[in-house]
């Protein structure tokens, strides 16, 4: 039993539009495959600039802490420092010293 020709020719035409096809099927999934990896490396991107703006609060507010929470070794400290002038006064004294001396 012979085929139809209208049946070859539908196959036929069928066939050279699939092989017809196949380049730009090819490159839209090569397109796909880049838009793809571009979404992926901006979400990486992304989820390590979040990560080093959380690691930068941390640190701030630990700073913060250590300053805010002294003990009373570390206040004595710093009122001693920014207050306490004994070694002002100490270089004072032996300059009116000097100067006495050195006037008579």
């Amino acid at each position: 039993m012979p085929l139809n020709e209208e049946v070859i020719s539908a196959v036929a035409i069928g066939n050279l539009k699939a092989i017809s096809e196949q380049p730009a099927m090819l490159s839209n999934l090569a397109y796909s495959n880049t838009v793809a990896n571009t979404n992926l490396s901006q979400q990486n991107a992304v989820a390590n600039q979040q990560a080093m703006n959380e690691l930068g609060i941390s640190i701030v507010a630990k700073a913060s802490n250590t300053v805010s929470n002294l003990g009373p070794l570390e206040a004595r400290s710093a009122v001693d420092i920014l207050t306490n002038d004994e070694l002002a006064q100490t270089i004072a004294d032996l300059k009116a010293t000097i100067q006495a001396f050195a006037s008579k």
